[in-house]
């Protein structure tokens, strides 16, 4: 073997030997890659949180209730039950505009089909209740929010809180 074969082969034993090596991180890569991230879960709720639903539903402590679902919204428990019943809670205590923005986050983060449907329903109660109030002024909040050039697009078109600050502050 001459000097030119001999250096052809070392070249091509060299791209034999970083093809080996490399299609193994390759393949290690695309299986990282191809993989979904599983989800962890969610702990459970405190046992604060269903005192809170039975104050809501039971006792009729609205605003109580709320300031427990609250709490529990800015310590981490920020999820679309939580959101919903703070909803719920501002809608009993005719606060309408919180109510319908709670609602709009349950409605659109949610994946919990009944839950989103639940929190439409009570969009629609809260926007007729809203839309028949026979005064227009400083009370009438619920009108300035549904007509207002932010929202052009509609109450359910996803500018209602967000991810980053998970919904509204009541």
């Amino acid at each position: 073997m001459n000097l030119k074969q001999t250096s052809v082969v070392a070249g091509l034993l060299t791209l034999i030997l970083v093809g080996q090596l490399v299609s193994p991180m390759e393949a290690e890569a695309k299986a990282k890659k191809g993989k979904a991230k599983a989800a962890k879960p969610l702990p459970p709720y405190p046992p604060e949180f269903n005192d809170a639903v039975k104050m809501l539903v039971y006792d009729k402590k609205y605003k109580e209730a709320f300031e427990i679902f609250d709490r529990l919204d800015r310590n981490g428990f920020c999820r679309d039950k939580t959101h919903y019943y703070m909803g719920l809670c501002k809608h009993n205590m005719n606060q309408l505009q919180e109510a319908a923005q709670h609602y709009q986050v349950v409605y659109n983060f949610s994946k919990d089909q009944q839950l989103k449907y639940l929190a439409a329903v009570g969009y629609g109660q809260v926007a007729k209740y809203a839309k028949n109030r026979t005064y227009s002024g400083q009370g009438n909040l619920f009108a300035r929010m549904s007509t207002g050039a932010s929202n052009a697009a509609g109450p359910w078109s996803g500018s209602g809180g967000g991810a980053a600050d998970c919904g509204p502050r009541g």
